[in-house]
């Protein structure tokens, strides 16, 4: 790594760092109905043993936890859990933040890679390198206590590595798919991508070796997501691959409602039967599964149409916006245009709330997705490099149109948007003499 690539990295660290240690470390445990205390108490649960009890609550009153019907996938658990066994409530959201600052940073130089590999010009590799270590919706995520930073530290290592040794190297390819299978061990949605990267192995490698190449990378990856299936089995005597939360998030999708925290779901889902739900875990996703699936066959045209228009409202929305506070700047833009119209209205508005860093995080958002549309077209050239980035953004896209659908399960999009964009900001930028056009 150069010296001018080290310092930006180190920038991102410093920027995510300050932010991260100048915020509260005991109110995210008090956060009602937020997902950051039940991470940080199922995780200790979940580390020290605790299969069903009382977990007491920093400031607060002990919450229940009963870990035999966990609906999520456990590394981001264990990630939190192990400090916050070891080390003191307000100690361990720092250790935590601290090393999701150091991950966070990670993604400036991983993002750098891929942009150079897939553009073929370093140029792309250092513009998105910049936008990463400035952006602001990635300072402000670093220091969240949800999945989202080391999910997405863990997919861009993956393709990172998948891009630049994982198709020809069987070494690189059983990192590929440790980093996939520990991803998918965050946040289980990744569940099918790698039949995507099976594929994409075939058309690269031809269909003998690309098909030993491809399951290959599909038993190791099975391999690494089985040690979850294997500790459930022997643990609690039930099935689990993955999570076992993806019918609830097929159910709340199946809804007008939003996702508001386990709980509430299943508040939901008891007020829509009028019974109590199973106290078994399977029996429970059996009963989201056929609510979803009444939901969806009752009106499927209606079901397409809230789908849409979730996915929609989630993709045009910029993640980071809640963190601030005050109005919604999208709902008191869409009020101007609606009842005033006049530029004084206008001005008026930049003096609410925290409008010009939630103006930033909108310009940002959508000039990514713009310009991100604009690179994977003048990149189709590179599809062998490129696809399987492209692939990670449809994926994602469509399993959240089937899915619930909010701005926060999209945000992994990000990052990919902008290596793209880079690679069509770079298509201005003149090549200079000397300059290395493929990354080494």
């Amino acid at each position: 790594m150069n010296r001018r690539l080290l310092f930006l990295v180190g920038l991102a660290f410093m920027l995510r760092l300050i932010f991260g240690l100048s915020q509260d470390h005991l109110v995210v445990y008090r956060m009602a109905g937020g997902d950051s205390g039940w991470y940080l108490l199922n995780g200790y649960a979940l580390v020290t043993g605790v299969d069903t009890g009382f977990v007491a609550v920093p400031g607060g009153e002990p919450v229940m936890v009963d870990l035999s019907g966990l609906p999520t996938a456990p590394l981001y658990l264990i990630f939190v859990g192990i400090w916050r066994t070891f080390l003191s409530p307000d100690l361990a959201v720092i250790v935590i933040r601290v090393l999701q600052a150091l991950m966070g940073s990670a993604l400036v130089w991983l993002a750098y890679r891929l942009a150079w590999r897939i553009s073929q010009r370093e140029v792309a590799g250092w513009i998105v390198a910049v936008l990463i270590a400035l952006s602001p919706v990635f300072i402000i995520e670093a220091a969240q206590i949800t999945t989202e930073t080391l999910y997405l530290f863990l997919i861009a290592a993956g393709l990172c590595v998948y891009l630049e040794t994982g198709s020809q190297s069987w070494r690189g390819l059983a990192l590929v798919a440790l980093l996939l299978g520990l991803a998918t061990l965050t946040r289980a949605v990744l569940l099918a991508f790698p039949l995507g990267l099976a594929f994409h192995l075939l058309l690269v490698n031809g269909w003998r070796e690309g098909l030993k190449r491809a399951l290959f990378l599909l038993v190791v990856y099975g391999l690494v997501v089985s040690t979850w299936t294997v500790y459930n089995r022997v643990r609690y005597e039930r099935w689990v691959i993955g999570a076992q939360g993806l019918f609830a998030f097929l159910y709340v999708g199946s809804t007008d409602a939003n996702w508001q925290g386990p709980g509430a779901v299943d508040a939901s889902l008891q007020e829509t039967t009028g019974a109590p739900l199973p106290t078994n875990p399977e029996e429970q996703q059996q009963v989201y599964q056929q609510a979803a699936l009444q939901n969806i066959t009752r009106d499927l045209g209606a079901w397409l149409g809230r789908r849409g228009k979730a996915l929609l409202e989630a993709n045009l929305q910029p993640h980071g916006t809640t963190f601030f506070p005050g109005e919604s700047l999208r709902e008191l833009g869409l009020n101007w245009l609606a009842t005033d119209r006049s530029l004084g209205g206008l001005v008026q508005l930049t003096g609410g709330d925290a409008f010009w860093p939630k103006l930033a995080l909108y310009a940002l958002h959508y000039l990514g997705i713009g310009l991100g549309l604009i690179g994977i077209g003048l990149t189709r050239r590179q599809w062998r490099w490129t696809l399987p980035l492209l692939g990670f953004i449809v994926y994602t896209l469509l399993l959240h149109f089937v899915l619930d659908a909010i701005p926060r399960y999209l945000f992994p999009l990000e990052l990919f948007w902008w290596v793209f964009a880079a690679c069509a900001i770079a298509r201005f930028v003149p090549r200079s003499q000397g300059e290395s056009h493929v990354a080494a």
